[in-house]
């Protein structure tokens, strides 16, 4: 006589966790082919192609350091006047981004 052993079931995934992960892989499509229509269009997709044909002529650490050392200049510049950070940063990436697209051509 064959004994079962007691606690080994085989589990399947349950069907809330196959239709989530179908509508998160739809998500994802959908995102693929809006991006590719817009990336024209929309200047915050033609800033993105922009830094990474930035980040290509160059590794990608020597342009973060380039970056925050303009950012820790533009800081030591602006002194007591009003700004922060963040836009020492993105000044400073734009400038940087500039410089190697420039240097590229």
């Amino acid at each position: 006589m064959a004994t079962k052993k007691k606690g080994v079931v085989a589990k399947s995934p349950s069907r809330k966790k196959i239709a989530k992960k179908k509508a998160v892989a739809k998500k994802a499509v959908s995102r693929k082919k809006t991006a590719k229509k817009t990336a024209g269009k929309n200047p915050a997709v033609r800033k993105a192609s922009n830094r990474k044909a930035a980040a290509s002529s160059v590794g990608a650490r020597t342009r973060r350091k380039m970056i925050a050392e303009t950012a820790y200049f533009l800081s030591l510049q602006r002194r007591s006047e009003e700004g922060s950070a963040l836009e020492d940063w993105l000044t400073a990436e734009a400038q940087v981004d500039q410089k190697l697209t420039s240097q590229k051509d």
